[in-house]
């Protein structure tokens, strides 16, 4: 319910073909419409009927003090409490903290929107992806085998940032989808030695801004913010490859040191089936069971559909210089076939 002192903000959450209206405090409202860019864009001003019917939430933001037990979690989050409304499809947040009330609440709506896309198919993967020249490029690997770094550098180096820790496969009549969401980036500060072009730590705290995530050690982008660091954004676009990244401390580090090799089918059902995301989020499961939300699956059939829609590779490297070899392969991947091939297709390597 909104009052003299707050506002409501229609917005589409095109990924999960659903809408939501924020209510909350001027400031806090439009500081998650910002962080939320591009993805959930606002829907049509005055002169429009509100959004109804159910498919449509809404996400109440309320700051105040936290009574009785809060949630928490482990990386410095500002304590919370949520409750959840099923018969008026209604999500509320309250939070002392102005600063964190907008990622807070964000959180749970790009949790709402993940949910209700897998639950109509959507596949989703524990990886970046990013559109290169033309090709959509998924990254895929454990954590810190190097893809924010690989995302990062590719979309700086030209390219254009769909997510980065987490994508959906989405199934199309001519192709899969990748689609991403308002998640933020974490860059390690220990990592910007590899990234390209060189990214100093000066200029990623300036992107970074405030976040309230920032802390020494790692910054926080929201997705808009990576134009700041001369990179784009797209909310979707055609998957066509999809490279699992293996890093190998011991290996010796410096150009010429990392491997890469096409995946044959079996390899790439099981590449599929590792870095399939267990649930819609890692940490809202309060959220998940109120929603009633299934886990992803992998049937037969879409893995099938998605071994055999895109090319596979693996990419081993060592810990540090090996990103400009790296860019090189992504490239080679990215670049047209010399031949007579049909427009828009790309060549394997």
């Amino acid at each position: 319910m909104t009052t003299k002192s707050s506002t409501a903000r229609p917005l589409a959450v095109p990924a999960a073909g659903i809408t939501l209206t924020v209510t909350g405090e001027p400031d806090t409202v439009a500081s998650l419409e910002e962080l939320a860019a591009p993805f959930f864009p606002p829907l049509p001003g005055p002169g429009h009927p509100p959004p109804a019917g159910e498919r449509h939430w809404q996400l109440d933001l309320v700051r105040g003090p936290v009574e009785g037990p809060a949630e928490a979690e482990p990386d410095g989050t500002a304590a919370h409490r949520t409750h959840f409304d099923r018969a008026a499809r209604r999500i509320t947040v309250r939070c002392a903290e102005a600063r964190w009330l907008p990622v807070i609440g964000l959180r749970y709506a790009r949790t709402l929107s993940r949910a209700v896309a897998i639950g109509a198919g959507a596949v989703p993967l524990h990886g970046a992806a990013v559109q290169l020249a033309g090709t959509g490029i998924i990254l895929t690997g454990e954590k810190m085998a190097g893809k924010t770094t690989a995302a990062l550098s590719m979309v700086r180096s030209g390219g254009a940032l769909i997510s980065n820790d987490d994508v959906l496969l989405v199934e199309r009549a001519e192709n899969w989808q990748m689609v991403g969401g308002p998640r933020s980036v974490g860059i390690r500060t220990e990592s910007l030695g590899e990234h390209r072009p060189r990214l100093s730590a000066r200029h990623l705290a300036e992107a970074a801004g405030t976040h309230p995530s920032n802390r020494p050690e790692k910054r926080f982008l929201a997705p808009g913010a990576v134009e700041r660091l001369g990179g784009s954004v797209l909310t979707r676009a055609p998957a066509h490859v999809l490279i699992e990244l293996i890093c190998e401390p011991d290996r010796p580090a410096g150009p010429g040191r990392s491997d890469a090799h096409p995946l044959e089918d079996k390899e790439a059902a099981a590449v599929l089936r590792a870095y399939l995301e267990e649930a819609a989020d890692r940490r809202r499961f309060e959220l998940l069971d109120f929603l009633g939300a299934p886990p992803p699956s992998l049937t037969a059939d879409v893995l099938d559909s998605v071994v055999g829609s895109l090319r596979f590779h693996r990419y081993v490297h060592p810990a540090g210089g090996w990103v400009d070899d790296f860019l090189d392969f992504a490239r080679g991947l990215a670049s047209p076939a010399p031949s007579t091939a049909p427009a828009g297709a790309v060549s394997a390597v």
